[in-house]
């Protein structure tokens, strides 16, 4: 019976990360798509740095996630709204086939949408994800969730360009409708309270082993439900009591403080690094399709194999994330001071041998992204999982979009701050960024970055 039970939690466990799995990767596409695909074309085209930046303000919609997070917690359930917002997507896709590929204006407004309605489905997946995992696989869940976000983001810039030098535009955007449409059909069979998304526990175990009042045990919880939802829909006025409540205690959580003013800043110099390298590449000659080659692929898998890398790392119970973000932070802003070295004696003459250097350093600061984006999001969920379950979602979407806020609002700018300042005055405020998540980190309390609970 023993055997039969934890066969089952592997079988379980496995099903709940591949759903989640699948969720993340189709939510990366849009990002994919204008992070890595609409800047090339555009800057190909002669549109300056400070409005290709302002395009990352179609991102906006992410940074909301913490003020819509209680409202999926309290209306409709995350089930719904995945579903809500995968049919929507599936829309937003089919209506980006019928805009003209030249036209910026009708291009935005299709990347808007895709990016509203993919925060909301990563508010329910998020939610979700907090309800599935269990304290030991914290690790291996943000290492799927990081990875199969990026393989996402893989194929809406490099995968979505390549079908469209093999299709057209209408075809490439037709595909990602029907992408989202089957994943909407799919989340339709998706149990919210067995099979896959399902809280399991050593208690349910133990409960499980009880068969003689498994029954009597099962039929009460579902009075006990039953009643539940009869009070709330007698009560719905108490949902906006329920809201604030929620929202209070994401505000006092231990540890909030200093973890919001870390995924605050961990991200703004990396971001407007190596956003723009490959756009001063670009003006110094480079080929646009190599260009799309190192950026788009090699550079996202690299990115995504350093994600699996701090995953393994991360997998250990007596990790220590403090060390692991620490130590590849340091590395980033070496990353980011090569790049500065490159535009600052940047020389004709060897330009083959620059041309190199740039990729390399692109390469590496991709690396190290990924790794730190793993422990970053790790750590976000451990602190997380203090709260209530109920609040839980809420509380990691609000980190996550004081995460996205910060890196929004820095990519946004950085072109104007390359236009106002210059690129090697630019960059060395990158590299100066890159550097204040180091301090930070050395004075966060130790005890709240050990995998292993105390």
């Amino acid at each position: 019976m023993s055997a039969e039970m934890s066969r089952g939690a592997t079988v379980r466990t496995s099903v709940s990360l591949t759903s989640l799995g699948w969720l993340y990767l189709v939510q990366g596409i849009p990002y994919g798509l204008q992070d890595k695909f609409i800047p090339l074309q555009l800057r190909s085209r002669g549109l300056q740095y400070s409005s290709v930046s302002l395009l990352k303000a179609l991102l906006f919609p992410w940074v909301a996630k913490g003020l819509w997070a209680p409202l999926v917690e309290v209306l409709g359930g995350k089930h719904c709204w995945l579903l809500v917002s995968l049919v929507a997507l599936s829309a937003s896709a089919y209506g980006g086939s019928l805009v003209i590929a030249d036209d910026v204006f009708e291009i935005g407004c299709v990347l808007l949408a895709l990016n509203v309605f993919s925060a909301i489905q990563d508010i329910a997946v998020d939610g979700l994800a907090l309800e599935v995992l269990r304290d030991e696989h914290l690790g291996l869940g943000n290492t799927i969730q990081v990875v199969l976000y990026k393989v996402g983001c893989l194929l809406g810039g490099a995968g979505l360009t390549f079908l469209l030098d093999l299709t057209n535009w209408k075809i490439t955007f037709n595909f990602l409708a029907f992408l989202y449409l089957f994943t909407a059909a799919w989340s339709i069979h998706l149990p919210t309270s067995s099979n896959i998304f399902v809280k399991y526990s050593l208690v349910d175990e133990e409960n499980m082993q009880k068969s003689s009042s498994k029954t009597e045990d099962d039929l009460q919880m579902k009075k006990d439900n039953a009643q539940d939802m009869g009070q709330c829909k007698a009560k719905s006025g108490s949902q906006i009591k329920k809201v604030f409540g929620i929202i209070r205690e994401v505000v006092t959580t231990p540890g909030t403080g200093w973890l919001s003013l870390y995924v605050l800043l961990y991200k703004m110099g990396e971001r407007g690094a190596i956003n723009n390298m490959p756009l001063f590449l670009l003006d110094r000659g480079m080929s646009k399709h190599l260009l799309a080659f190192w950026n788009g692929s090699v550079c996202q898998g690299l990115s995504i194999l350093g994600s699996f890398y701090g995953g393994v790392i991360l997998a250990n119970k007596d990790a220590d994330i403090k060390q692991v973000l620490l130590l590849h932070s340091v590395y980033r802003v070496f990353a980011v001071l090569v790049m500065l070295v490159l535009i600052v004696l940047w020389n004709e003459h060897y330009i083959s041998i620059y041309f190199s250097s740039g990729i390399v350093s692109m390469c590496s600061l991709s690396f190290t992204s990924g790794v730190i984006s793993t422990a970053s999001f790790t750590l976000m969920m451990k602190v997380s999982r203090v709260c209530k379950g109920e609040t839980q979602a809420s509380h990691y979407s609000a980190l996550a979009s004081i995460e996205i806020a910060g890196k929004l609002a820095f990519a946004t700018l950085a072109g104007f701050i390359i236009e106002s300042v210059g690129m090697a005055s630019a960059f060395f405020t990158f590299a100066v960024l890159c550097a204040l998540p180091c301090i930070v980190l050395m004075i966060i309390p130790s005890h709240l970055c050990h995998m292993k609970n105390d």
